[in-house]
């Protein structure tokens, strides 16, 4: 029985990477939006959602960085 739990948890935790995925892409691109119309407090907030959503998917086994744009900046807020 302890051989079938872990690919559970293996297939849960993919399942929530592809979601929080999903979220971290709707999240950037509306964070490019406000940043184009220099929306700064905006931006901010989307920068704090950002770097939970990626704070979360750390916690579920992301191993590798996944944005090029900014990545210092979110990794930043990531840690925080």
């Amino acid at each position: 029985m302890s051989g079938i739990l872990p690919i559970e948890m293996a297939s849960q935790d993919s399942e929530s990477l592809k979601e929080l995925a999903s979220i971290a892409r709707l999240i950037t691109y509306a964070r490019q939006s406000a940043k184009s119309l220099n929306a700064d407090f905006p931006v901010w907030c989307l920068d704090l959602a950002l770097g939970a959503v990626l704070q979360e998917m750390y916690a579920n086994g992301l191993q590798a960085p996944l944005f090029d744009d900014g990545s210092e900046k979110m990794s930043a807020v990531a840690r925080h």
